[in-house]
């Protein structure tokens, strides 16, 4: 790059950085709020429900950041435009893709970035991200026993712990459990809870089950170790496995059974997967589209704000067209393309507006040679 071209891409650096950490704390204050119901009804602590709101926050980031390549290529062209630097640089003889090249050196790293959070970041924080909120759900310790009280869980079955210690081991425990034809008794003199295959269980150590069957006559059996289902009292909605958002780009293009059995539809995997590949061309066609507000348009010492607002709708209407593209795909693979072709189209289209003042210029001239007179 040149010194003049060096100088044009701090200046729209400085501009994306800022609209990227401005989003990101309007984002981060969404993602915050959101969140605040495993706080209040989990009773969980406040460290980690701020670590779980930005575990959230790369995929909000990477959504933001062609927002913020447009914002900062049209602050950047509108405040060069506004000094006349632009002006100065095609007087010296910059062509338009000169002045055109830092701001698509921009897009490129913005674009790789992008790429980056889609293919690694994104699903190694969210994969972490559904594990602390698993926890955090399923945790009856923490969630819903209070040392000394008895908690119904459920209308016939009740929870008693003595004491619940710092490690989250019940002590003193008893439940009662209503339900079936025979009521049962459990009291334990400790319990931990626990995972297992079919899910969430209560494991009670050196205690006695009492049972009253139907005849009235009531039996006791001590145990060393007993394991009570807890999944009846855990919301399913809750059960521990990673969504489409959470999987790596191989396990998305190219699924096992199992994960084609537990998916929605089997087309939601690999639209998953082309939407983290071509969701990253965004940023360069929104750098396109700012440009051409400025560059295919003839210099105008009034403004550019009408151009602006334009590039913009038309921004926001391709991002539109490409969550449409993408929600199409999941219902019918053969229009995975269509993720690719929405950005780059609206690149292509951009980059043809631009360069359409060269040759309406040169026509001008051209014109003006004809009707020179010998």
């Amino acid at each position: 790059m040149t010194l003049f071209q060096r100088y044009v891409y701090r200046q729209a650096l400085w501009p994306f950085l800022g609209a990227l950490a401005a989003l990101g704390g309007l984002a981060l204050l969404t993602q915050s709020l959101s969140n605040l119901d495993l706080l209040a009804e989990q009773r969980d602590t406040a460290l980690r429900f701020v670590w779980i709101t930005m575990l959230a926050m790369p995929q909000v980031i990477a959504l933001l950041i062609p927002v913020a390549v447009f914002i900062a290529c049209a602050m950047a062209f509108n405040r060069l435009n506004s000094d006349s630097e632009l002006i100065i640089g095609a007087a010296a003889g910059m062509s338009r893709r000169q002045r055109l090249s830092p701001f698509l050196r921009l897009a490129v790293y913005a674009l790789l970035l992008n790429l980056v959070i889609n293919l690694f970041v994104q699903p190694a924080s969210f994969r972490q991200m559904r594990e602390q909120v698993f926890e955090i759900r399923t945790d009856i310790a923490s969630s819903l026993m209070r040392p000394g009280e008895f908690v119904a869980m459920g209308d016939r079955v009740s929870f008693y712990a003595r004491e619940i210690g710092e490690d989250r081991v019940l002590r003193g425990v008893f439940i009662e459990d209503g339900r079936g034809t025979s009521a049962t008794a459990y009291a334990a003199r400790r319990a931990v809870i626990a995972r297992s295959d079919r899910g969430p269980v209560m494991l009670l150590e050196d205690g006695v089950l009492s049972q009253l069957d139907e005849t009235g006559t009531l039996a006791s059996l001590t145990f060393d170790r007993y394991e009570f289902d807890l999944g009846a009292f855990i919301d399913t909605s809750a059960a521990f496995f990673f969504k489409e958002s959470d999987r790596f780009l191989p396990e998305l293009l190219n699924p096992t059974a199992a994960d084609k059995a537990r998916a929605r539809r089997p087309a939601d995997l690999a639209a998953e997967g082309h939407y983290r590949l071509a969701a990253p061309l965004y940023s360069l066609a929104f750098a396109l589209i700012a440009a051409a507000a400025f560059l295919a348009v003839e210099h105008r010492r009034t403004g550019y704000m009408r151009f602006i607002i334009i590039a913009g709708a038309s921004a926001l209407l391709l991002r539109l067209i490409g969550f449409a593209a993408q929600a199409g795909a999941s219902n019918n693979s053969d229009l995975n393309a269509l993720q690719y072709a929405v950005p780059l189209a609206g690149a292509a289209a951009a980059l043809w507006l631009i360069a359409r003042p060269g040759r309406q210029a040169r026509h001008r001239r051209r014109r003006r040679l004809w009707e020179r007179p010998a």
